[in-house]
């Protein structure tokens, strides 16, 4: 079993991030680095050629000493990422990025180094930035999303009736669940680190599916894990009668070294911003309009920043005023606020609610678990929730937070601080029903709160 344990780990740590990954991670990394060396090389281009007192041959000496000494981080980093994806191939997939992308990735490199035109410093970059642009085209496409496991990992694919235990689950028997096989359909989620779906059958014959996340230590989100277990210990031990109905979701997070791990997949759960993108599209549709039998199609959806910023500039061009720009942000902010009405729009699609009951009881399960993830997440010092790591199970109204790095008070830390205790944004206060948050949410924070501070010696025990 070590030895099968040892070659799983080996190959997911293959698959953690795939050389055209690498190459897009690398080159957006230096993008921004590099933009900021070749202006200052444009600069000392200027201010060499207007020294009359040296000749040709000395600017162009200087020129490529200044070349090599500004661009020499940026080339190291490329060359030992070159280094690496320029090594023996082990499956078909590093094999085809040898035969496309050797050759053009050898010539950047060698025109990035040695430029034809010092005089014209940004020139050195083209091929580079071609290279960049179709890695970034190939990976918007949504044919590249998917993958086979047997062209990136043909020994995970061989895997059968293995002895490794799948990660965080077993019977209710107490029978230790082992994987079978793994699916040959590998799905990439198209977020910054491309995490990756997998799905494992079981010795019990069912499919089990995971998240493969890398380029993270998942040792944060494991002890958070246990964190809601004894806060769902707290709840069910609790006397009070309506103690039981509060609920912690959670899910099994295996870190399988400082950069990896993987996170049980929450079945039957939406993230917030599928949501809104979902919406987006259909009010796209809708502005379709038919004319002569010709279709004209609204512009493909923005996303909200690009929302915001489009409004704040065309509101600027009309008003310079410095005293007036807050009142500007403000306005613009407030008229994008009650224009997008994400969970109004969603639940009717999804034609979720059967009647006055099923309305009463999601609503009622969304409140709760709004309230206990809230005040959980102000105690910890939860950050980033974004609409990508808040999901809502739509069949139960739970919510389910992913993505605990930020924890902490860490957000208060960052290049736009994160000040307030938790996200109680309008597009979660439209779903807490007829009261909103005066009714079951304040009433079940209130109660999570005292349930906590009563239990706090537990929660502080290192």
């Amino acid at each position: 079993m070590v030895t099968m344990s040892k070659l799983l780990v080996k190959e997911l740590r293959r698959i953690t991030l795939l050389w055209e990954e690498l190459w897009l991670g690398t080159l957006n990394h230096v993008q921004h680095d590099l933009t900021r060396r070749i202006a200052q090389l444009e600069e000392g281009v200027q201010r060499i050629q207007k020294n009359e007192t040296l000749s040709k041959a000395e600017k162009e000496a200087i020129l490529q000493e200044k070349h090599k000494a500004i661009l020499k981080p940026i080339v190291f980093a490329l060359e030992q990422v070159e280094l690496l994806t320029s090594r023996q191939a082990e499956t078909p997939n590093e094999k085809l990025f040898q035969q496309n992308f050797s050759g053009q990735i050898a010539r950047a490199l060698t025109a990035l180094k040695q430029p034809e035109n010092l005089e014209k410093p940004s020139s050195c970059w083209s091929l580079f930035k071609q290279f960049h642009n179709y890695l970034n085209q190939r990976a918007n496409r949504r044919a590249h999303s998917f993958l086979h496991l047997l062209d990136i990992s043909p020994k995970l694919s061989e895997i059968r009736d293995s002895p490794i235990p799948l990660p965080g689950l077993s019977c209710n028997s107490g029978q230790v669940l082992t994987i079978s096989s793994m699916s040959n359909s590998i799905n990439i989620l198209p977020t910054k680190t491309k995490p990756k779906k997998l799905v494992f059958t079981g010795s019990d014959g069912k499919r089990h599916t995971y998240l493969f996340k890398g380029l993270e230590d998942l040792h944060l989100d494991e002890r958070i894990m246990q964190f809601l277990t004894i806060v769902n210990t707290m709840f069910g031990r609790n006397r009070k009668s309506d103690a039981s109905l509060y609920h912690a979701c959670h899910y099994s997070v295996t870190p399988l070294g400082p950069r990896s791990g993987l996170i049980q997949w929450v079945d039957g759960a939406f993230a917030l911003y599928g949501l809104y993108k979902r919406w987006q599209q259909r009010e796209a549709v809708s502005m379709s309009i038919s004319k002569g039998g010709e279709t004209v199609t609204a512009q493909p959806p923005m996303r909200p920043s690009e929302l915001y910023f489009n409004k704040i500039t065309s509101a600027l061009k009309k008003e310079f005023l410095e005293s007036s720009k807050f009142l500007l942000f403000f306005a613009d902010f407030t008229s994008l606020l009650f224009s997008i009405p994400i969970f109004s729009h969603s639940t009717k699609s999804y034609g979720l609610y059967g009647g006055a009951n099923e309305w009463w009881y999601l609503t009622q399960s969304f409140s709760r678990s709004t309230a206990v993830m809230s005040i959980i997440g102000y105690i910890i010092g939860l950050g980033d929730r974004h609409l990508d790591n808040v999901l809502v199970n739509f069949l139960t109204g739970e919510v389910v937070h992913i993505d605990y790095n930020v924890c902490f008070e860490k957000g208060k830390n960052l290049r736009i601080p994160e000040r307030v205790p938790f996200r109680l944004t309008q597009n979660i206060q439209q779903a807490l029903g007829l009261t909103g948050i005066e009714g079951a949410f304040r009433y079940s924070c209130e109660e999570v709160l005292k349930i906590l501070r009563k239990g706090r010696e537990t929660l502080l025990t290192p």
